[in-house]
Formats: structure tokens, sequence, C-alpha cells
């Protein structure tokens, strides 16, 4: 394919893709209370937990603020309903470039995908929204202590801690992907277990620039982002090494033997 070709399958490719996030922004708009409502549920069992005065609330403060946030929020939730789609069409747009028992591994990939996508979210949801959020209500309330006349008081908008939320959840969701990304490079051999044991180091450091970005600039959630991270890199090594070990013994012996030959060259002169 020449250049031309490829940016026009890449035009076809995401507009496809495009096409699914639509479709899927416009179901979950037909059901946004049910998804808002699910969606805040990490905050009323935070603001419990840490003691808050009064019923959990989010401010509005612009007329326009609720609206368009839920439209964000239908778009955000379409992309977990357009996920097996969206990894299929990146997967057809790279097809091209494999060969022909490597694309046999669409279905597995495609299915792969969708789910660690979602696993990623779920564990998110599940295990690090309230531990976070408690955390940074309760932060504020100790705000309180020692301040004398002055009060500060916790109030989160709609907007805001939608917005956290989604950030939240789409940064794990993208996350754990990695071993799966590994295990693709892994059977292309771009890489090997080799590759990503010597490197650590730097890898540890990309994670917590990733951890950074991806979630909200604080030193509690870059933690509670980048350690699980960390475990799903070393496992991600492990699945390097069960897919590459073979190639890196093979190299390893074709560099002992190579190594050698000069040696038994010397010997016959």
């Amino acid at each position: 394919m020449s250049f031309f070709d490829h940016l026009a399958e890449l035009r076809k490719r995401i507009g496809r893709a495009f096409g699914a996030l639509l479709l899927g922004a416009v179901i979950c708009y037909a059901a946004i209370d049910h998804i808002t409502a699910f969606m805040w549920i990490p905050f009323g069992e935070a603001w419990d937990a840490a003691g808050m005065e009064g019923e959990p609330t989010l401010l509005n403060l612009a007329a326009l603020d609720v609206i368009l946030t839920d439209i964000w929020i239908a778009l955000f939730s379409g992309l977990f309903l357009a996920a097996p789609v969206v990894f299929y069409q990146l997967w057809m747009f790279i097809a091209p470039g494999l060969y022909s028992q490597e694309k046999r591994l669409v279905v597995p990939f495609v299915a792969t995908s969708a789910v660690m996508f979602v696993a990623g979210a779920a564990f998110c949801y599940y295990v690090v929204l309230p531990i976070a959020t408690e955390f940074f209500l309760t932060y504020g309330q100790q705000k309180n202590v020692g301040l004398g006349d002055v009060v500060v008081k916790t109030a989160y908008t709609y907007a805001d801690y939608a917005s956290y939320v989604m950030k939240m959840l789409f940064g794990f969701g993208i996350m754990f992907e990695m071993p799966l990304a590994v295990f693709f490079l892994s059977k292309a051999g771009v890489i090997t277990y080799v590759t990503l044991l010597r490197h650590w180091k730097v890898a540890l450091l990309i994670i917590t620039i990733a951890s950074a970005v991806l979630t909200p600039p604080d030193p509690i959630t870059i933690w509670l982002m980048g350690i699980p991270m960390t475990a799903l890199y070393f496992i991600s090594v492990g699945v390097s090494y069960v897919v590459t070990k073979p190639q890196v013994d093979a190299m390893r012996k074709l560099e002992a033997e190579l190594a050698a030959q000069p040696a038994a060259d010397d010997d016959d002169d």
C-alpha cells in the first residue's frame, strides 16, 4: 500500500470506530440518569465514610454544566459499548502488515482488548475511586483544624467530579491493556522479556509520568495507579517470557556457537 492508501485506510477505520462510538453514546444518553447514578455511588459512600455533614451534594454552577456533562458522560460510556468495534478497527488497520497466522488472532485480540479495558475501569471503580475520594473529602475536612474563624467547606461541582471519574476510569482501562500490548509486541518479535527486564528502571519512570498524566495530580491517585501499573508491568514480563523464551534461547545458542567458532578455527591452524 502506498502512503496515501494508508491514509485512506486510516480514515476509513477511524470513521467506522467513531460511528460506533456515536451509536453507543446515543444508547447511553437514553439511560444517562441510571449511568450517572451508578457513577455517583463511590462519592456517596466516601461522603458517609468521611463523616461529611448533610446529604452527598454536587453543585451546579452554570446553566449548561449538567447537560454538557451528561453528553460527555454519554460519549464516555459509549466508548465501553463500542470498545469491541474500536479494537476491531484498530486490528484491521494493522492487519495488512501481518502474516496469515497472525491475522487469525483477530478474535482473541478484540475480545481480550475489550475485556481488559472494562476490567481496568472496574478495578478503578470498585477499588481506587472509593479510597481516593474518601481521602480528598477527609483532607478537606482536616483543613478546618486550627484555622480560627475561617471555615473550609468541601463542595464538588457536578462537572468537575464527572471529569475526575471519567479520567480515572479511562486511565485504568488503558493501563490494563499493557499485558496484551506486550503479548503482541513479543509475538511480533519487537521486544523480549530480556529487553523489558533490562529497562525496568526506565519503565518505572514512564509509569510514574503516565500515572501523573492519567490521574488527578496528587500523590495518592498517582500511587493508586502506579502500584497496579508496576505489577502489570512485571506480569507483562512474564507474558513476554512465555512467548519469547524459545527465540531468546535460540539466539543465545547461536551467539555461543559463533563465539566458539574462532577458537575452533585457531586450533585447526
